[in-house]
């Protein structure tokens, strides 16, 4: 009896282990570090805003890097240079009970190098984080929203994004 328990053992654990092994093996795409920049720029749409990146603030800055390759991240501050600009004028930012509106400039670095700069317009008094739309449009890019989704602790980006009758391209 035991020589089959064993044997279906084993039989289970590769059974179980067999796509974790083929993936360190042929992984299903390139490590981060050998990525271009391009290819930086269409990962991050693909990462799950809530359970691939972490993110800390203190009263001056704020910095969101990806688990699985800290040197992937994001930085924003609240110093002079990074706030791209101080009274936001758009009707899409301005149509909230509290018309004041900021935005920021959130800086995505790999390893230190400057990969891309968004801008993402605190509304609402800051009760929201919301990326404007392309211009002359009410549709924001996937990548712009994605950025937005990942630094939206109040979880008020969807709301906030229909309150301003804003719309997301969809999904490739």
């Amino acid at each position: 009896m035991e020589p089959v328990a064993f044997v279906l053992s084993l039989l289970s654990s590769l059974l179980f282990a067999g796509p974790s092994i083929a993936n360190y093996i042929v992984p299903d795409r390139k490590p981060i570090r050998d990525m271009t920049f391009d290819e930086l720029l269409e990962f991050v749409p693909t990462t799950d805003p809530k359970t691939d990146w972490h993110g800390f603030n203190t009263e001056w800055a704020g910095e969101t890097f990806l688990k699985e390759d800290p040197r992937l991240r994001f930085r924003s501050s609240y110093a002079e240079q990074d706030i791209q600009c101080e009274n936001f004028q758009e009707p899409w930012a301005n149509c909230h009970p509290d018309k004041n509106a900021r935005g920021f400039w959130f800086n995505l670095s790999y390893n230190g190098a400057l990969i891309e700069r968004f801008i993402v317009v605190s509304v609402d008094g800051g009760r929201a984080l919301v990326p404007p739309p392309e211009i002359n449009t009410t549709r924001i890019r996937r990548l712009h929203y994605v950025v937005a989704q990942i630094h939206d602790s109040l979880g008020s980006l969807d709301e906030y994004i229909e309150k301003s009758r804003l719309t997301v391209e969809s999904a490739t």
